[in-house]
C-alpha cells in the first residue's frame, strides 16, 4: 500500500466489546468435559420366586418402606457476564459511537522506512477489532499525523490530536527530536503514549510513556554479548560506530562505548551520518581507518534508509566487516535490497517476533494484515510492533471500563501499570508496574526462506548482558 495515500487519509475503522482476540490469544480456551454422563445400567431381570413354604403363622404386615429424599434442585444457570460499558467522554476520546486513538510519526520524511510500518501494525489490529464489533461498542477511530520527521511538524500534529481531535491515547511519537521536545506536554496533559519507536533515557521517567522496545543501553549490552560470541574473546572485540547525528544517535554511541569498555573490548570511536545523507563516503572511510587500527566489528544507528546508504558506501569501498545495529537495523529491505557481502554478517536489535516465527498471534496478525491492505507485512518487525501495541491498547481500554466504570486518559494511564499484558508472543509481558521499557532484547536476522526476520536465539540468551544501568544519554 502506498505509504503517502495512507499518511493523506484519517484511518477509522470501527472496534469490539468483552470478547477480543487480544484475550482470545492469551487466554485459554475454556471447554466442558467431552464424556456425556454413562446411561444407568438397565436393572437386572428379576428371578422367579421359589415356591413359599406353609408360613407357621401368618406373618406380620411390613411397615411400608420410607419415600426416598427427592433429588436435589439443579443449580440455576450462570448468568451470563455482563457486558462491559463505559459513558460518553468525547472530551477524552471516547464518544457515543467511536474511540479514538492518534499516531504521530514518520510516514513520508526520512525515516518513514520504518515508522509507518508501526501505523500499518496498529491500523491492522483495529481493522479486524472493528469488524469484530469494535471496542466497549465503539469503533475506533484511528487518526494519522504525519510528522514527516520533523519536530515542528510533530508539535503542530501533537496539538490537533490532543485538542482538537481530543484522542484518548497516542500511539508512537516520532524519533527522538520530538519525543523529547513533546514530553513535558505530555505530562501536563495527562495522556498514554505507548509504542514509542525507540527507548532514550529522556523517555524512560515520563510517567505517561509507554516504551516497549529495550532501551538503548539494552540494546548496547545485548550486541556486545553477540559480538563476543561472534569473535570469541571479549578482549579481541574492537569496534568502531557510525550513527545518524540525531540524539538518540549520540546515546546509542555512548553506550556502546561504556559497554564494550566495560567488558574487556576496545572502542574506536563513532562518525555521524546526517539524517538526510544519500551517501555515506566519508563515514566509510573513517571506518577504514578505523580498520587499519585493528577495528573486526560496527555498531550501527540508522534507519532501514540509512542503513541501506551506509552498507551501499562500504560495498563501493570494498570494505566487508560484520554489523551489529539498532532496531532501525532489523528491517527486511536492507537484506533484500543491499549488497550480499555486507549484510551476510548483519544483525538488528529488536523485541518483537513476526509472523513466520512460531508463535500463537501469527495466524491473526497474517488475517488481519490482508483485511487492511497490508498483505505481508506481517513478516515486518515494526509492524509487528504496532499490531502488538494495539492489541494492548484495546485489552487496557476494555479494563479500565471494567474497574474504574469509565475511560478517561488518567484511568488508562493507571491501568497500563497495573499489570503485565499479553501479545500472543509477539513480544514478552509489556510490564510497566516497575519500569518503563522492554527487558526484551535480541539480534535478529533477515531469514530468506520464510521471508521476514528472526532471533538469533531467545531473548533469555541475551538476559544476563543486561546491566541495567541508564543515564548515560540524558
Amino acid at each position: 500500500m502506498n505509504t503517502t495515500s495512507i499518511a493523506s487519509r484519517r484511518m477509522r475503522r470501527r472496534s469490539l466489546t468483552a470478547c477480543t482476540v487480544a484475550l482470545a490469544l492469551v487466554a485459554a480456551a475454556c471447554g466442558g468435559d467431552d464424556e456425556a454422563d454413562a446411561p444407568a445400567p438397565a436393572p437386572a431381570a428379576a428371578e422367579e420366586p421359589a415356591a413359599a413354604e406353609e408360613p407357621a403363622e401368618e406373618p406380620a404386615a411390613e411397615e411400608p418402606a420410607a419415600a426416598e429424599e427427592p433429588a436435589e434442585e439443579p443449580a440455576a444457570a450462570e448468568e451470563p457476564a455482563a457486558e462491559v460499558t463505559a459513558p460518553d467522554n468525547p472530551d477524552q476520546g471516547v464518544t457515543s459511537d467511536e474511540i479514538k486513538i492518534g499516531y504521530l510519526g514518520d510516514m513520508t520524511g526520512p525515516t518513514a522506512s520504518a515508522q509507518s510500518f508501526n501505523a500499518h501494525g496498529a491500523d491492522a489490529y483495529f481493522t479486524c477489532a472493528n469488524e469484530r464489533g469494535g471496542i466497549l461498542g465503539r469503533q475506533v477511530d484511528y487518526i494519522i499525523e504525519d510528522d514527516q520527521y520533523n519536530t515542528e511538524k510533530a508539535v503542530t500534529s501533537y496539538t490537533k490530536l490532543t485538542q482538537d481531535d481530543k484522542v484518548l491515547a497516542i500511539h508512537q511519537m516520532g524519533g527522538s527530536g520530538q519525543s523529547t521536545t513533546l514530553a513535558p506536554r505530555v505530562i501536563e496533559d495527562q495522556i498514554p503514549v505507548v509504542g514509542l519507536p525507540q527507548t532514550i533515557d529522556a523517555q524512560i521517567d515520563n510517567p505517561y510513556m509507554f516504551n516497549n522496545i529495550a532501551h538503548y543501553g539494552d540494546q548496547a549490552d545485548a550486541a556486545w554479548g553477540h559480538m563476543v560470541a561472534e569473535i570469541g574473546a571479549a578482549e579481541d572485540v574492537i569496534v568502531y560506530g557510525i550513527s545518524l547525528e540525531v540524539p538518540s544517535g549520540q546515546e546509542f554511541a555512548a553506550y556502546v562505548e561504556a559497554t564494550v569498555n566495560a567488558g574487556g573490548g576496545t572502542y574506536l570511536g563513532t562518525s555521524y551520518l546526517g539524517i538526510t545523507a544519500t551517501e555515506a563516503t566519508a563515514q566509510v572511510q573513517e571506518l577504514q581507518n578505523a580498520i587499519d587500527q585493528g577495528a573486526n566489528y560496527l555498531t550501527l544507528h540508522g534507519s532501514p534508509g540509512a542503513t541501506l546508504t551506509v552498507v551501499n558506501s562500504m560495498a563501493d569501498a570494498g570494505i566487508d566487516l560484520p554489523i551489529i545495529g539498532i532496531h532501525g537495523v532489523a528491517s527486511n529491505s536492507i537484506w533484500e535490497q543491499g549488497p550480499a557481502a555486507q549484510t551476510d554478517g548483519m544483525a538488528g536489535m529488536h523485541s518483537f517476533m513476526t509472523a513466520n516465527n512460531d508463535i500463537e498471534a501469527a495466524a491473526e496478525m497474517t488475517r488481519c494484515a490482508a483485511l487492511a491492505g497490508y498483505e505481508g507485512e506481517e513478516l515486518i518487525i515494526n509492524f509487528a510492533h504496532g499490531f502488538a501495541v494495539a492489541m494492548v491498547l484495546e485489552q487496557a481500554i476494555i479494563k479500565t471500563a471494567e474497574t474504574l466504570g469509565e475511560v478517561t486518559r488518567q484511568g488508562l494511564t493507571d491501568t497500563l501499570k497495573s499489570q503485565p499484558w499479553e501479545s500472543g508472543g509477539i513480544t514478552c509481558p509489556m510490564d510497566w508496574t516497575e519500569v518503563n521499557h522492554s527487558p526484551c532484547a535480541a539480534p535478529f536476522t533477515y531469514d530468506a526462506a520464510s521471508g521476514g526476520m528472526v532471533p538469533l536465539g531467545p531473548f533469555s540468551a541475551y538476559a544476563d548482558y543486561l546491566d541495567g544501568v541508564y543515564g548515560i544519554g540524558a
